[in-house]
């Protein structure tokens, strides 16, 4: 089991260092990408995009039907023994760091930057965006409620009910 807000900033992380691997590499390679009209509106663009993907990661932890899983988060089972369920310190942090996402986000970025458009190196960082304004969205949450939010499968030491894959623990 790992926290969820820690979960999402390390994916938010590894989206980062995905994107400064695969622009170091297709800038080294290809060069720096040309504006035609200055650097001015491709940046504007690009903090768009970003503010976009922002905000569509902060509607995906919302409470609206259908969409958001915000409402999942009161449904969260309650950890009788969280000490016998939770990893150890440190542990936690070693679970977080999916090493597939960081491959497949640098080969896509590298593939895209390479062989298409060079400013397809960059895309990781509109996962990136979302991801961390979902650590924040949930951060939040958890600070208002007093919980913290666990990710993953437990089989001893839960309620009976609720949603089988978030839980909670006191702060």
């Amino acid at each position: 089991m790992v926290r969820y807000v820690h979960y999402e900033v390390t994916c938010g992380i590894l989206a980062v260092c995905a994107t400064a691997v695969s622009a170091g590499v297709v800038v080294g390679v290809e060069g720096a990408p040309e504006a035609p009209r200055g650097v001015g509106p491709a940046i504007a663009l690009g903090l768009l995009a970003l503010a976009c993907a922002a905000g569509f990661g902060v509607l995906t932890v919302s409470r609206l039907k259908w969409f958001g899983e915000g409402r999942d988060f009161d449904r969260a089972v309650a950890l009788e023994e969280p000490g016998a369920v939770l990893p150890a310190p440190g542990k936690e942090y070693r679970t977080c760091v999916n090493v597939y996402l960081f491959v497949v986000m640098v080969a896509s970025a590298l593939g895209g930057g390479l062989l298409w458009w060079r400013t397809l190196a960059l895309w990781p960082l509109l996962f990136a965006a979302a991801w961390l304004a979902r650590g924040w969205r949930v951060a939040r949450w958890e600070r208002c409620h007093g919980l913290l939010l666990w990710i993953g499968p437990v089989h001893t030491g839960i309620r009976e009910g609720g949603d089988r894959r978030l839980h909670s623990s006191v702060r």
